[in-house]
């Protein structure tokens, strides 16, 4: 029997290291998704918090803008409702002369009157209210110092010179350009309102299409790493698949190695034990190998190892087991067998088969030959390797009488 060849090692050792990539491959590729699905979630989270807080800080200022422009509309009516009430009392005291008609009461209900001044405080971000409003003050105290002075008058009971046309500060000119002006500025007003709805508005619909398209980033990331997440769990699987095939079988030959044997076997055993059956274990060594390694070289006695599995596994039943054990061993695990004569008849075969040359890819051909050893099961309740440790005596028995041959165990 001889040693591994160095190609067939330089095999295994690339077949592990590609299984170890793999593996390596497939793990490294779940941490990046993870990576990057920490990072897409992030990024995803820190743009809808940008977000959330914008909107919020947007919508809080359109709401406080919405709502001053609501004051100052309030505001300009109860400021002309307040004019209006003035000249209203005035006119009605001039056509009665009732000094009821001028209770401050009646002119304004609140504990402090609008005025122009506050209304223009109001306005003060605004230029262009701010200007409209300017002749305002002016004309509310000239109606306010006319009222007053018809309050006293009336109080001191002169009703000979409070004729119509001697009421200073009520014409009819002045109470025109006040409702002009408070009309200028309320429609100015409604205008910023309507406006500033509006942004409102369209703060609202852009905030809703963001949160949209964020939503749609998140469904798209998700798709994506499941996608990739899906991939790698395949490759994952596949690999497994691998690398449990590569762990059950001889890279070199295909065949199955010493712990797929021991599986099958143990199965084989099993079954042979509750029927009744026998079962032919065959220990195979190939002859003159070393001889192959020393003249063609490695590459030549690696092909000569598969040229023999092949054979070999051409002679064997789809039930039957046929493994690699190292160098130039094999083992065929023979199930239900009729009788110890097909054992030899397989031995037999083998032995023939593997005694004819075997072109070589560099040319010429190889010569080599075959032992064999046979142990039978299950009489005595053998394991498989106690039946390999009784197949190895006969094969070690065939090779000292001469090689080429198959002896079967006692």
């Amino acid at each position: 029997m001889s040693r591994r060849s160095g190609a067939e090692q330089s095999r295994i050792l690339d077949t592990s290291h590609a299984q170890q990539q793999t593996a390596e491959s497939v793990f490294a590729g779940f941490r990046r998704v993870l990576r990057r699905g920490m990072l897409i979630f992030a990024l995803i989270i820190a743009i809808l918090c940008v977000m959330i807080l914008y909107q919020h800080e947007r919508s809080a200022q359109a709401i406080r803008a919405v709502q001053h422009t609501r004051q100052v509309i309030s505001y300009i009516n109860a400021l002309r409702t307040y004019l209006l009430n003035i000249d209203s009392a005035a006119r009605k005291y001039g056509d009665s002369h009732n000094p009821a008609d001028l209770d401050p009461a009646l002119i304004c209900h609140r504990s402090r009157c609008p005025s122009a001044a506050h209304l223009m405080a109001l306005v003060s971000a605004d230029g262009i209210q701010t200007e409209q409003l300017a002749p305002l003050p002016a004309l509310q105290l000239a109606l306010e110092t006319g009222f007053s002075a018809l309050q006293q008058r009336a109080q001191a009971g002169d009703t000979a010179a409070l004729a119509k046309p001697d009421l200073a500060g009520f014409d009819k000119s002045a109470i025109e350009q006040i409702q002009r002006i408070l009309i200028e500025i309320e429609k100015l007003a409604l205008n910023t309102l309507e406006a500033r709805e509006a942004a409102r508005i369209h703060d609202e619909n852009l905030s809703s299409a963001l949160l949209a398209l964020a939503g749609l980033w998140t469904g798209l990331a998700l798709l994506g790493l499941y996608r990739e997440t899906r991939r790698l769990i395949e490759a994952g699987i596949h690999a497994e698949q691998t690398i449990r095939q590569l762990s059950l079988r001889d890279p070199l030959t295909g065949l199955a190695n010493r712990r797929f044997l021991q599986e099958s076997a143990r199965h084989l055993l099993a079954g042979a034990r509750r029927s009744g059956a026998q079962i032919a274990v065959l220990a195979v060594d190939l002859d003159d190998f070393k001889a192959i390694n020393d003249r063609y070289g490695h590459a030549a006695g690696d092909e000569v190892l598969v040229a023999a599995a092949e054979r070999m596994g051409q002679l064997l039943r789809e039930s039957d087991v046929i493994a690699r054990l190292g160098g130039d061993e094999f083992a065929i695990v023979l199930g239900q067998v009729e009788s110890a004569e097909t054992a030899r008849e397989i031995a037999r075969r083998v032995v023939s088969r593997l005694c004819q040359p075997i072109p070589l890819s560099g040319g010429g051909s190889a010569h080599i030959g075959a032992s064999v050893g046979i142990a039978m099961c299950c009489a005595a309740g053998e394991s498989l390797d106690e039946l390999l440790k009784s197949a190895d005596a006969a094969l070690y028995e065939a090779k000292r009488e001469g090689k080429n041959t198959y002896r079967e165990a006692a």
